[in-house]
């Protein structure tokens, strides 16, 4: 009996001391899995910071402003609904920084602001860096203006204090645009869109300002966007036309040629000022597809002319587009303009801003252009600042005086001598030389004296449609011989 006591005793140490293991054990594996729960979150929350931060400054990153922004949105929008302000600012020539101390000295410096502007801003804003040395914020309440504007020049003056760059003692200064919203329809993109809008107003007005977006600008802004989209669905129904101004050669009245204009038909019957027009393409970033339109509509004009015979040496003179992308002087897009014309032709105005982006690009395009016939001209010589650079660089036959100049040639002795002078560097450089914007007899006067005889303008003739420009060609053949002069 007492054996049988002492085994059950054992057992029930054994089953015991086994309990109590598996309890150990147990609790071992909780202890793990919390533990390894508690550092995938850990990873999760560092991998969401991640996501939504910038590694350089520590403040929102694009995707986590907007986001922080479109909740601010929904909050102004609940009862009751209030203002919300957005505050977009950028460094004063921080490229220039960036080149003369290096892009280390650049980081820095962004490193810098993005703690400068956190320790100025009050409860009830949050920062954000979209990128380069562009800086959001956003306020929750909007309500007191002056207290925005207020809260605009606190970080203005704390960016602006001095700072040490690579050794250097360097002041730097910001610009900024504040938008107040929502208005009906608005979005985080439109909002921020119009505070950098009234960014760039600030930077055009002088630098380190502050404007706000008005509801008069933002009209404007509206106004230009439709506009804008007006202007894309014109195009792509061949609402934008060519036209043909006229140029002649001022000491005999022989047509020499005519440049073709692209203007805008609107539905109302009027023509769209072409300067305003132009710009708008600009800003729009349509400029390639207009002229590759309004060169596809031109093609049959100058196939029709050429059979019914143009005057010796007629050239039609295209203006290619103010700003060409790289990769338009590199896939073939500018000479896809010119299919089934005969490059002998061709005259092809280009600009400064055209070639700058890739120049050894447009060298090459304009060099074959030139083999096949074309002649290439440089448009608005003595305007931009690298004028000389590119009659030295580029492969040119002809420099044409911008109408700046021409404008101002009767009554400012400086523009004469400009013109003077680019009239003599052109003879020196076997180049020909004409002019645009000739508007009076008093400017082709003194353009004759000073040598250059190739003339376009009001005062010879205005833009007109291919068959006016047919009427006209066919006028002047019956008036002079083959040769140009006067029959």
């Amino acid at each position: 009996m007492l054996v049988v006591v002492i085994a059950v005793l054992a057992l029930l140490v054994v089953v015991m001391t086994i309990a109590v293991v598996d309890r150990r054990r147990h609790e071992n594996a909780l202890l793990v899995l919390r533990t390894e729960h508690e550092r995938v979150l850990a990873a999760h929350h560092d991998l969401a910071h991640i996501a939504t931060h910038d590694a350089m400054t520590g403040l929102l990153n694009r995707g986590g402003f907007m986001t922080r922004l479109e909740q601010t949105l929904e909050a102004a929008a609940s009862t009751p609904p209030h203002p919300i302000a957005v505050l977009f600012m950028d460094i004063d020539r921080f490229k220039s920084i960036n080149d003369s101390l290096g892009h280390g000295a650049g980081d820095q410096l962004l490193q810098v602001m993005g703690r400068r502007i956190t320790a100025v801003l009050p409860d009830g804003c949050t920062a954000g860096r979209l990128g380069g040395d562009e800086f959001v914020v956003v306020m929750d309440d909007a309500t007191n203006i002056d207290r925005v504007v207020a809260i605009a020049e606190r970080l203005a003056r704390s960016i602006g204090e001095p700072l040490e760059l690579a050794g250097r003692l360097v002041r730097v200064s910001a610009s900024v645009g504040i938008a107040i919203g929502p208005e009906i329809d608005d979005t985080p993109s439109s909002i921020v869109g119009f505070a950098n809008a009234a960014l760039h107003r600030a930077k055009d007005s002088g630098r380190d300002r502050i404007e706000v977006f008005t509801p008069a600008v933002r009209a404007d802004m509206q106004r230009r966007a439709s506009e804008e989209r007006a202007l894309r669905r014109s195009i792509d129904a061949g609402d934008v036309v060519p036209f043909f101004q006229p140029e002649f050669d001022a000491t005999t009245g022989r047509l020499v040629g005519a440049e073709v204009l692209a203007r805008w038909l609107k539905k109302d019957g009027t023509i769209a000022n072409a300067a305003e027009m132009l710009t708008m393409a600009e800003d729009a970033s349509t400029l390639e597809r207009l002229t590759s339109v309004v060169m596809q509509q031109t093609r049959p004009v100058i196939r029709r002319l050429e059979s019914l015979g143009l005057p010796a040496g007629f050239r039609f003179r295209v203006n290619l587009p103010h700003r060409c992308t790289p990769r338009a002087w590199r896939d073939g897009q500018v000479q896809s303009y010119f299919t089934g014309i005969d490059p002998s032709l061709l005259t092809l105005d280009i600009y400064e801003t055209a070639v700058m982006a890739d120049l050894a690009g447009a060298a090459g395009v304009l060099t074959e252009m030139r083999r096949l016939g074309s002649r290439v001209c440089l448009e608005d010589a003595g305007r931009g600042g690298g004028s000389l650079s590119m009659i030295r660089t580029l492969p040119l036959d002809e420099i044409r005086v911008d109408r700046l100049h021409v404008d101002a040639l009767t009554s400012h002795p400086n523009d004469r001598a400009v013109v003077r002078a680019m009239v003599t560097l052109a003879r020196d450089l076997g180049l020909a030389v004409s002019a645009d914007g000739v508007e009076s007899g008093a400017q082709a006067d003194a353009l004759l004296a000073l040598g250059c005889t190739t003339h376009q303008g009001h005062l010879y003739a205005r833009p007109m449609t291919a068959s006016a420009l047919e009427d006209l060609l066919l006028r002047h053949a019956a008036n002079h011989t083959p040769d140009g002069s006067m029959a």
